[in-house]
């Protein structure tokens, strides 16, 4: 199929008469990659198509997790998502298709009429193109390539140097430097802004001066039709600008918010486990201060301090000494915030940290909330958040406290700049020096300068704020991840061969071991049950295994590899795993089954609901696999339908290690049998398997069995040998 070649050949490369062949509409409909949507839209029928032109290296299951989730069609908006998500850059274009340049293609055009294609080649002949709307390839001649539309060309993105970059200025700027072109264009138009801001204080200059003077009418007319053109010119720049703050206010909050939700997913769990809910949604609102900063008028302010020396020189020119007013008051603004810094650094520290622990204390009753009416405990969850809020009000109170002086500061300033300004300039003009006019002028310029830096000095808190977000976002952003940026490539194939080596673990310097030694192996096609009493290590073998933690010391070798050499993200699409309470997402149950793996054909859905004992009850369903569970629905299925979703989302990996924590949870003994059955099965495929289990019926299809006792293996041999040994009432 099309699809299964995907990645793996470069267009160039193919022979003519294979060239030749063209993927059928019925190929692309039945694309597993596409299996999640409804509808397979021309854009969905490019995009394998435009990834092999581009000579694309990765694999199926890469184009499936890059794939939106929810989505019943793919539209252009999710197709640029999709090769931004594979590592593609895109940058459209408006083009007619006959002037595309044969060096820029293959690249994707979006024709004004018309389904959407991919130009591959221009040749004596025509122009070759894939039609995404009849699923073909085409030839083009003649008036058939004169079409309007927008090309987009694609671009693929080089992680080494964005690495680079990041280190050298930090991870936030870098996303900034994108908006390199825009903060141009914003400090252009801030600075025509600036200019046509002087035409109000002329204008005031010249009514004073020229107009009350000689009391010429039409004097005043010229002067009103110069100032009303300044004034609409002021009001059409100004819409341009807070255009382009919204543009980027937007791209920010959406770059910024999925880069900190995907960093925070491919966290190493050392990061995460031990961290409450609330912890790590503050990591994810960090970025929302940064978002309402550009957004709002610090983002203003922020570009209309620089220009300030505009002002400064008209003062110099109209008034002469009484520009030092203006200089004077800025380096007092100055200096008054470098001293309040300190103050206005803790007061945003102190409110951050309360505002936290409040925040968690309020998640942590909502999800708890059931178990703290069973312990009538309301009155002392209510005491708990009594004293949190009166912290967190403190910390407020404090911070609103240095923000009123910040603002009572910049007002005595603001007033004391207004009444040095005239007084300072009554005497020049007594001297003949300078107009009333000017004097005037002058007053409305040396607000003017000062205005924007007054509005910047009582917003100092939020500043700080910002700046104390962008740390922390570039900080998330340094901490190594699980996930690598580019493309995992391998196709890595194990066997299954595993080897504990005197494997130990400590979740915590301070907690109690949970592995000691623990020295075990396991071949293809063998089946270990596991079995000891709460906190004896069980999980924490599998955890081990699928790369959750790394031991402190010994090994754990898969094909003779230290799993330290592999990665996580790849080591977990090689194992299945059963958790021990089923967890599903708002989502179809074929999308609950894909999350672990993407690319699995209808037929792959079935089968592995069937090896569950599931594939009929799901049948029955009013819509099958398109039911949604999820967000609530999950509670109204019955426990063993969940435990055997739960089971099927394992075998649909089809890998060749399983891992199965307690998996009779929920099963009656038809479902259990059958599960047996089909490990049993599995067996004679190679694969091994193992079992964390208190059922004695699972001990007749292990091997081995691993007895562990807090922490420590208390013995561990093939089944004939272990189980007698076993108490009576173990299991």
């Amino acid at each position: 199929m099309m699809a299964e070649a995907l990645g793996k050949i470069d267009i160039q490369q193919v022979p003519a008469e294979r060239r030749s062949l063209s993927p059928s509409a019925e190929a692309i409909q039945k694309s597993p990659l596409l299996a999640n949507l409804r509808e397979i839209s021309d854009f969905a029928a490019c995009l394998e198509i435009l990834l092999m032109s581009l000579s694309w290296r990765g694999q199926q299951r890469n184009i499936a997790e890059a794939m939106p989730h929810f989505a019943d069609e793919l539209d252009l908006t999710g197709f640029r998502n999709v090769m931004a998500n594979l590592q593609f850059s895109s940058r459209p274009e408006r083009i007619e298709l006959h002037k595309i340049d044969p060096r820029l293609m293959p690249c994707l055009f979006v024709p004004d009429k018309g389904p959407v294609n991919i130009p591959l080649a221009r040749s004596d002949f025509g122009l070759r193109i894939f039609d995404g709307g009849a699923g073909d390839y085409k030839t083009l001649t003649g008036n058939e390539m004169v079409q309007k539309g927008t090309a987009y060309f694609f671009k693929s993105v080089d992680v080494e140097e964005q690495k680079f970059v990041q280190q050298k200025i930090g991870w936030f700027w870098m996303i900034m430097e994108r908006f390199r072109s825009l903060v141009y264009q914003i400090l252009g138009l801030t600075l025509l802004l600036n200019l046509l801001a002087l035409a109000t204080p002329l204008f005031v200059m010249a009514v004073y001066d020229k107009v009350v003077a000689t009391g010429s009418m039409s004097t005043l007319a010229y002067f009103g039709v110069g100032v009303s053109i300044a004034i609409i010119c002021d009001y059409v720049l100004r819409k341009i600008r807070t255009r382009i703050f919204a543009f980027v206010g937007a791209r920010i909050d959406n770059i910024v918010g999925n880069e900190v939700f995907k960093r925070i997913m491919f966290l190493p769990p050392a990061f995460t486990e031990r961290a409450t809910i609330g912890a790590q949604v503050a990591r994810i609102k960090d970025f929302e201060s940064v978002r309402d900063f550009f957004t709002g008028p610090m983002a203003v302010v922020l570009f209309e301090i620089p220009f300030s020396f505009i002002f400064v020189i008209v003062i110099f020119i109209l008034g002469g000494p009484v520009a030092i007013v203006p200089i004077f008051m800025l380096v007092l603004f100055w200096l008054v915030a470098l001293a309040f810094g300190p103050v206005i650094r803790d007061a945003i520290s102190a409110t951050a940290r309360f505002g936290s622990k409040r925040q968690e204390l309020v998640i942590e009753t909502i999800s708890s909330m059931r178990a703290i009416k069973y312990t009538n405990a309301e009155e002392t969850w209510l005491a708990r958040y009594r004293e949190l809020s009166a912290q967190a009000s403190m910390a407020s109170f404090k911070s609103a406290q240095v923000t009123s002086h910040l603002t009572t500061i910049s007002h005595v300033l603001m007033i004391s700049s207004g009444v040095a300004t005239i007084a300072f300039g009554v005497f020049r003009v007594f001297d003949g020096v300078m107009t009333i006019g000017g004097l005037v002028a002058s007053m409305i310029l040396v607000w003017r300068v000062l205005g924007p830096l007054q509005q910047g000095f009582v917003t100092l808190t939020r500043v700080e704020q910002v700046r104390s977000s962008i740390t922390q976002i570039n900080n998330l952003m340094n901490i190594n991840s699980e996930h690598k940026d580019s493309v995992v490539n391998s196709n890595r194939k194990i066997e299954g061969f595993i080897e504990f080596g005197r494997v130990s673990l400590r979740y915590s310097p301070d907690a109690d071991p949970a592995l000691v030694g623990v020295n075990f192996d396991i071949k293809p096609g063998e089946v270990l049950a596991i079995l000891g009493g709460n906190g004896s290590g069980k999980s924490t073998i599998l955890k081990l295994l699928l790369g959750m933690y790394v031991p402190q010391a010994g090994s754990i070798r898969v094909d003779q590899t230290d799993i330290r050499q592999l990665d996580p993200v790849e080591l977990r699409q090689m194992v299945g795993y059963v958790p021990q309470t089923t967890q599903f997402f708002y989502g179809t149950i074929a999308q609950n089954l894909r999350l672990a793996n993407p690319a699995a054909s209808d037929e792959e859905v079935a089968e592995a609901c069937e090896k569950a004992n599931l594939l009929k009850d799901v049948e029955d369903l009013p819509k099958g696999f398109w039911t949604r569970i999820g967000e609530g629905t999950g509670g109204q299925l019955p426990t063993s339908f969940q435990q055997r979703l739960n089971l099927a989302r394992c075998f649909i990996k089809k890998p060749r290690i399983m891992l199965f924590d307690e998996p009779g949870n929920g099963l009656d003994f038809e479902d259990d049998q059958v599960f047996m059955k089909t490990v049993a099965s599995l067996k004679q495929e190679g694969v091994c398997s193992f079992i964390v289990t208190h059922r004695p019926s699972h001990l007749r299809i292990a091997d081995k069995i691993l007895w562990l006792e807090n922490g420590h293996m208390k013995m561990y041999g093939p089944t004939d040998d272990v189980k007698p040994h076993l108490p009576k009432d173990f299991l």
